[in-house]
C-alpha cells in the first residue's frame, strides 16, 4: 500500500466528468471570494476595459477580477479547454491543448459574467450581486450553465438533464417552475433600468407595455433570464445586452421550459462574438410569449449603447 507523506495534499477522486459540476463549482469559487474579500479592496478601481469594449462602464474594480481570476482557475483545475469570452477578461484562450488523461474535456466556449452588480458593490448597496457561467461546445449548442446570487448562495443549475435550484448551501435541488400568467395585463415584468442611459430610453420604448403590468423590477443581465426560469418573473426585457449576460445563463431559460426569441419573433443562436448585443425577450411559457410579441410589435429597441 502506497502511504502518503506527511503534509502532501490527498488526490481528488475523479468520478464521471460533469459540465453541471463545473459550472457549479466556478460559481462557488466566486462566492468564496466575494465573501471574503474586503469591501475596500473589492471597491478599488484595478482597470480599465480596452478600447470600444463598454466605453460607457469603462472601470473594473477589484470583486470583478478576483471572481473572475478564482473561476478561470477552477476551470483550469477540471482540464477546461478552449475559448474564455468574460466581462473583464475579454476574449483569451482557456487551457492547454488536448489532454487524453482528462475524458470530457472538449474545446468549449466559457461565457461568465464574473460578477455583475459592480457599481450596487461600490456604494455598498447589497443587492443584485450575482455571477453567470454558460458553457457551449464547438457546435455552439449549450452544455450547461449556472448563476449564484452571493447574498443568498442560490445557486440555479442547467444542463441536459434539466435545470434545478439550490436554496442555500446545503439545501436539496429543486426543479425550476416558470410561473403559469399567461396574460401580459397584470404580469411581473423585468427590464434593466439602473443607468440612466437605459432607464429613460427603455421606460420611453416599452411604455405601452410597461403599462400593461402589475409590477416592473428594474434589474436585468443573467439574473433576468434566472427570475423568469424559476418563476419570480413572467417576462424579462433585454435590450442591447452583451453576449457575457445572454449566453452566460439563457441557458437556464431554455432547459427550464421558458420561451426566448429576439424582440421580432426569430430564434436566439449563439455566436461567439464578444461584440455582439442582443435584444431579447424571454416569457415565462409560449402562450404568454405570444401575447407579448404581438404588444412589441411597432416598438422598436432603444439605441444608443454598444457592449
Amino acid at each position: 500500500m502506497t502511504r502518503r507523506r506527511a503534509g502532501q495534499p490527498a488526490k481528488r477522486r475523479r468520478g464521471p466528468f460533469s459540465w453541471r459540476q463545473t459550472v457549479q463549482e466556478g460559481l462557488r469559487v466566486a462566492n468564496a471570494v466575494v465573501r471574503r474579500m474586503a469591501p475596500r479592496a473589492g471597491q478599488r478601481v484595478v482597470a480599465g476595459r480596452e478600447e470600444g469594449y463598454r466605453s460607457w462602464d469603462p472601470e473594473v474594480i477589484g470583486v470583478d477580477t478576483a471572481a473572475e481570476r478564482a473561476i478561470i482557475g477552477a476551470l483550469r483545475r477540471a482540464g477546461v479547454r478552449g475559448t474564455l469570452l468574460s466581462e473583464e477578461a475579454g476574449e483569451t484562450t482557456l487551457g492547454t491543448p488536448f489532454n487524453r488523461s482528462a475524458p470530457g474535456t472538449e474545446p468549449v466556449y466559457v461565457i461568465q459574467d464574473p460578477f455583475d452588480g459592480s457599481l450596487l458593490y461600490r456604494r455598498d448597496i447589497r443587492a443584485h450581486w450575482f455571477t453567470a457561467i454558460g458553457i457551449y461546445g464547438q457546435d455552439e449548442k449549450p452544455r450547461a450553465a449556472g448563476t449564484i446570487d452571493h447574498l443568498t448562495g442560490e445557486i440555479i443549475l442547467a444542463d441536459a438533464a434539466g435545470a434545478v435550484r439550490i436554496p442555500r448551501p446545503g439545501a436539496r435541488a429543486l426543479p425550476l417552475r416558470p410561473s403559469g400568467t399567461t396574460t401580459l395585463d397584470g404580469a411581473f415584468l423585468e427590464a434593466y433600468l439602473m443607468k440612466p442611459p437605459f432607464l429613460y430610453a427603455t421606460a420611453t420604448a416599452l411604455r405601452p407595455v410597461f403599462e400593461r403590468a402589475r409590477f416592473i423590477l428594474g434589474n436585468g443581465g443573467p439574473y433576468g433570464f434566472a427570475d423568469v426560469a424559476c418563476g419570480r418573473i413572467d417576462v424579462y426585457f433585454a435590450w442591447n445586452e452583451a453576449l457575457t449576460e445572454v449566453f452566460s445563463a439563457v441557458y437556464i431559460a431554455e432547459r427550464a421550459g421558458s420561451v426566448v426569441s429576439h424582440w421580432d419573433g426569430s430564434p436566439v443562436r449563439f455566436r461567439p462574438d464578444i461584440h455582439a448585443v442582443y435584444n431579447l425577450v424571454c416569457s415565462a411559457n409560449p402562450r404568454l410569449h405570444e401575447q407579448v410579441l404581438q404588444a412589441l410589435k411597432g416598438i422598436t429597441p432603444p439605441k444608443g449603447l454598444t457592449p
